[in-house]
């Protein structure tokens, strides 16, 4: 994903990235929807088993260990 001198690394579905420092949620998420092709709306996203509104992806940086469990979000009745 990233590849320069000032990164951290992050797990995304069990799979090891590295990501710039200072890399937002919100910023992840639409580089693995990219690689995917997968429509970002169609997304949820847990951080170290904690699900995190879509409101807060804009606002929280990544960490350093991070364990990103990115799921399709899916209609049932």
């Amino acid at each position: 994903m990233y590849k320069g001198n000032d990164s951290i690394a992050i797990n995304i579905n069990d799979e090891s990235k590295l990501v710039a420092v200072n890399s937002t949620v919100q910023s992840v998420i639409e580089m693995y929807a990219e690689v995917r092709g997968v429509d970002i709306h169609g997304i949820a996203v847990a951080i170290n088993s904690e699900v995190l509104p879509r409101s807060r992806w804009q606002i929280q940086c990544c960490l350093a260990g991070d364990k990103f469990e990115i799921f399709s979000v899916v209609a049932g009745g």
